[in-house]
């Protein structure tokens, strides 16, 4: 490690032993109890593509996750995202401690309005070398308090992210600009009084969902270029597949889903997180003589 890292450590890591294939153990950080983690391959019967072509068939693969799978909530309709996002230490999850370089810059995403009871925020560290963006903080309120929810944010900035500077740049739901029909007022006009300036992220659907893919998709050095810290349990949950087209209601679709995502408390923090991915562009260009002293000049 050397003078151009910084180091912050929001969460203590799970570490999980390994006795066999199929078969790990780890202990709860909380009440202390050893668990025994026990996969279906366990079972030598269990571990030949054969037997796992026969029991695929037949069933969906939501209801064979239930059945032999280690997902406690398995959803129905077909994952935004999930077929590109791998959770796994060597895919787009981090966990430990968090290592920013010097020139790394806050980034939050924004779902929210005046009238919008659902309430999403996500902050995101992005290497502007890199073109690389990991999330490292999330929040999500229901009760559409929208002082208390920029209040709380503005805190987190403040004081837990004082290490990486604690400014951020903030990308945001155009409806951010909506008034209340009640106190003539907007979300974006209740952020400006914390000293945060909302930008608009990408209005079309398609425009964030590319610019998504583009970083699940594409590495450097190594890793993915869309990484998100153990610590955002919403965000890892909506891209397991909380963020899902759902199934068209008539039987005689034959499992066709719907073009728009589900409204849900995934789709909140989904929404979020694309609006920061949408302008990575504009965060990873690099400011010429940041930090820097300027260069002498002269007027002609």
């Amino acid at each position: 490690m050397d003078s151009s890292t910084i180091v912050v450590s929001p969460v203590t890591t799970i570490e999980k032993t390994i006795v066999m294939e199929g078969v790990s153990t780890w202990v709860n950080p909380n009440n202390g109890f050893t668990i025994i983690d026990l996969k279906y391959y366990a079972d030598l019967r269990k571990r030949s593509p054969e037997w796992l072509l026969t029991a695929k068939s037949g069933i969906p693969t939501a209801e064979f996750e239930r059945e032999y799978g280690d997902k406690w909530i398995v959803y129905d309709g077909k994952p935004v995202y999930g077929n590109d996002f791998v959770e796994s230490e060597t895919g787009n999850v981090i966990r430990g401690p968090i290592i920013a370089t010097r020139r790394a810059r806050l980034v939050s995403g924004w779902d929210a309005g005046p009238t919008d009871l659902n309430l999403a925020w996500v902050l995101g560290l992005i290497q502007p070398a890199e073109r690389r963006v990991t999330f490292i903080d999330e929040y999500y309120a229901d009760d559409g308090d929208v002082d208390d929810f920029i209040q709380i944010v503005s805190s987190r900035l403040k004081l837990e992210w004082l290490k990486l500077g604690g400014f951020s740049l903030h990308f945001c739901d155009q409806s951010v600009n909506t008034q209340s029909s009640l106190n003539k007022k907007s979300f974006a006009d209740a952020m400006r009084l914390h000293g945060m300036t909302p930008q608009m992220g990408e209005i079309s659907f398609a425009g964030r969902k590319k610019a998504v893919f583009e970083l699940l998709t594409h590495s450097k050095s190594g890793r993915p270029l869309w990484l998100t810290h153990e610590r955002c349990i919403l965000l890892i949950e909506a891209m397991k597949g909380g963020y899902q087209y759902p199934k068209l209601p008539s039987p005689s679709a034959g499992g066709m889903y719907k073009e728009i995502p589900l409204k849900n408390k995934f789709s909140h923090i989904a929404n979020a997180m694309e609006y920061v991915c949408s302008r990575i562009n504009a965060v990873s260009s690099e400011i010429p003589y940041e930090g820097k002293r300027l260069p002498r000049y002269s007027l002609v």
